[in-house]
């Protein structure tokens, strides 16, 4: 048993650990393609990468794509290094130490109670277009219910019911990008000549670097969710040789879908500045290409769709706060609350009830546009600690057995880094000072922790052979 499993169990008895080995590989990748859901992404945040960038969103994804595919590599590399339920936050905490390691705990607290309510609030709206009796924030916190049922259940069958719903998504993606494809209607070309409306008018404007990289985080939050293999490494088969290749995967699959889906939308467009202005463009759009009855089937497998992210989703965050507990990083008691593993379905418990709690809440008293901006710069600035980690960890720790070593090297991160870099530099400045505010705040309280006489021990998370007996 680790130092910190002793403390947790109050020197007694070994706590229940993760359920090891539950899942193979393809449930973890199922889990993880169904957390990024190029359905639910692209028809969460085309509006608002089409809004910014105009027909450039398509050059947006593609820039996104690449920083993507960097961002994929650093994650397959670092986290075959260090294999945990804590995932991205386990390698910045071992590669960059346990201040930035609790920064990033900190920015997925942010995360666990932001995105799922974000994502469910969306599903809850499209729910509302198709049977208008039903109150979104209500209806959002319905589903926010019935996710947190089916987390608490055992990993196995839960994961089997997300690939289901994942099939499902992807045949609707598909089908959706087919037609588009067959009505195209934009005039112009969005790779040459990217234009978005401007003015009340909606006079057509050559799109500047800067509304581009604006579109790019939106596009990046699109794309977020192929590092969820590495939150199930302690239940999963093979994990240091399989997960890696799950990230890789799970990137590809979302970046075909979603910049296939993004590209047919943006050629079938009828009238530029009427989709910029529509709240949900995409809809407007299939009921152009599919007509009215197609749209409302399509809208429904949508709903599914996002459902289905909001579940994938969740299952991550509690196994995070999790490992980071086991870790000793929250206050006090914390750790003890968020360790806790229930006995017969062996997962975390507790983190599955907080995260019910802020996303319920969100659900009922926040509006979408309020959480999409500000998650997609909380995710970017993971996505750089992550990159910085992949650049450290190779250089401190050149030695280290890796059963994935991205090729090109430091290329990827360092094309991750830069794209990362510009993409925030042109985000509301309202987002990026609550995110400053956030970064500020958990490194001071983790600096003055790590000095005071009671901080807690900086050890190793466990690796997946002993994990079981964290």
């Amino acid at each position: 048993m680790s130092s910190e499993g002793s403390a947790l169990a109050g020197g007694k008895e070994r706590p229940p650990g993760l359920a090891k080995g539950a899942l193979k590989p393809i449930n973890v990748l199922a889990i993880a393609v169904a957390a990024i859901s190029p359905t639910t992404s692209v028809f969460l945040v085309y509006g608002a990468g089409l809004a910014s960038a105009g027909t450039g969103v398509i050059l947006a994804f593609i820039i996104g794509g690449v920083i993507a595919i960097g961002m994929a590599m650093s994650y397959a590399e670092v986290g075959s290094l260090f294999p945990s339920a804590g995932g991205a936050y386990t390698i910045v905490r071992k590669a960059l130490g346990p201040v930035a390691g609790g920064v990033a705990n900190v920015l997925f607290l942010v995360l666990g109670i932001v995105v799922t309510a974000s994502i469910l609030v969306a599903a809850a709206s499209y729910l509302n277009s198709l049977v208008p009796a039903l109150p979104v924030n209500w209806t959002a916190f319905g589903m926010m219910a019935l996710v947190t049922l089916l987390s608490l259940e055992r990993i196995s069958p839960t994961s089997w019911v997300t690939g289901a719903m994942l099939v499902l998504e992807l045949a609707v993606i598909a089908i959706f990008t087919a037609f588009a494809f067959a009505h195209p209607a934009l005039s112009g070309n969005p790779f040459t000549h990217p234009v978005v409306p401007s003015g009340s008018r909606g006079a057509l404007v050559t799109v500047g670097a800067g509304a581009l990289m604006v579109a790019v985080v939106p596009a990046l939050f699109a794309y977020n969710g192929y590092d969820w293999p590495l939150y199930f490494a302690e239940e999963s088969q093979e994990a240091k040789h399989k997960l890696p290749r799950a990230v890789l995967m799970a990137a590809g699959i979302a970046i075909f879908f979603e910049l296939a889906a993004v590209i047919g939308a943006t050629f079938a467009i009828h009238n530029l500045g009427a989709a910029a202005a529509n709240a949900s463009p995409l809809s407007l759009i299939a009921q152009q290409v599919m007509g009215a009855t197609g749209a409302k089937l399509l809208l429904i497998g949508v709903i599914i769709a996002m459902f289905d992210t909001g579940l994938a989703g969740n299952l991550a965050y509690s196994r995070i706060y999790y490992a980071s507990a086991r870790d000793g990083m929250w206050p006090g008691p914390l750790n003890k609350f968020f360790a806790h593993v229930s006995p017969r379905t062996q997962v975390p418990t507790y983190g599955f009830l907080v995260l019910f709690v802020g996303n319920g809440i969100l659900s009922i008293f926040t509006s979408l546009n309020n959480l999409i901006t500000f998650t997609g710069v909380v995710i970017v600035v993971i996505y750089l600690l992550v990159a910085v980690s992949a650049i450290v960890s190779r250089v401190r720790a050149k030695e280290a057995e890796r059963s994935f070593r991205m090729p090109i090297w430091p290329l990827p991160p360092v094309i991750a880094i830069v794209g990362v870099a510009i993409a925030l530099s042109q985000q509301a400045r309202r987002d990026l000072i609550i995110t400053a505010i956030i970064l500020a705040a958990s490194a001071a309280y983790y600096g003055l922790r790590r000095r005071s006489s009671d901080a807690p021990a900086s050890a190793s998370a466990p690796d997946v052979a002993t994990a079981g007996e964290a």
